[in-house]
């Protein structure tokens, strides 16, 4: 595990991964009160543009490893390239997975959260991360300047925000935009916590976008084992 090791203190040295990935969203939740609400709230559509950027920046390390050379170094000894890329998949998930588990904790004790509304929510938020962090891989192979891919990708979560209901109510969109904005993994990470705060527990609904959001992560993650980021 020496891959994930490395990724995961290279990711976790970095103050701005730290800031984005750890700080904003437990002060965010801790002061916004009234926005996670088990009976609604804009709160977790605002909590899932954060977890979106803190996920792309613990996945950072696997395009400073293509830019710097690592990634042909460690691809030329017994590692697979799957290997390497689960590895800091992991690297990826992990301190989110750690970071979702005290968000439920402080819904839990501060929001009236119960335990089956926080599991959901931490469930929804790991899957939407997990899916960001194979999009980030793919961002690796596309982008070879580092600025230019963190613009690109701000612009196109800005854009997937905005047609998949995180910015704007699902409710009030057009059906050609809801339509448009189901291509985009944001967009059933946004009826899964729509369906939490209508009804507040496990629905149909709830299941069939989280089945969505794996597939989503399934498609990326095996995109970018395909395609050699080196």
């Amino acid at each position: 595990m020496t891959i994930f090791k490395y990724a995961l203190k290279r990711a976790l040295m970095k103050p701005a991964t730290l800031v984005s990935n750890c700080v904003l969203p437990l002060v965010f939740i801790i002061l916004m009160r009234d926005g996670f609400n088990m009976d609604g709230g804009r709160g977790f559509s605002m909590l899932a543009f954060l977890l979106m950027f803190g996920a792309f920046m613990m996945a950072g390390s696997i395009q400073a490893d293509k830019l710097d050379g690592v990634t042909i170094r460690i691809l030329a000894g017994p590692i697979t390239f799957r290997t390497y890329l689960m590895q800091n998949f992991f690297a990826g998930l992990v301190p989110t997975v750690v970071l979702l588990l005290i968000i439920g904790g402080i819904g839990m004790g501060l929001h009236g959260w119960t335990l089956p509304f926080a599991g959901a929510v931490i469930i929804c938020f790991t899957l939407l991360s997990a899916t960001m962090i194979g999009l980030s891989f793919v961002w690796a192979v596309l982008f070879k300047d580092k600025e230019a891919s963190l613009v690109a990708f701000t612009l196109i979560v800005m854009l997937m925000g905005m047609l998949g209901g995180l910015m704007i109510p699902m409710s009030t969109m057009p059906a050609v935009l809801r339509n448009i904005g189901a291509i985009f993994p944001p967009h059933w990470a946004a009826r899964g916590l729509e369906e939490l705060v209508t009804y507040g527990t496990f629905t149909t609904q709830y299941w069939v976008s989280m089945a969505a959001l794996v597939l989503f992560a399934v498609v990326l993650l095996l995109y970018g084992s395909k395609r050699r980021i080196a």
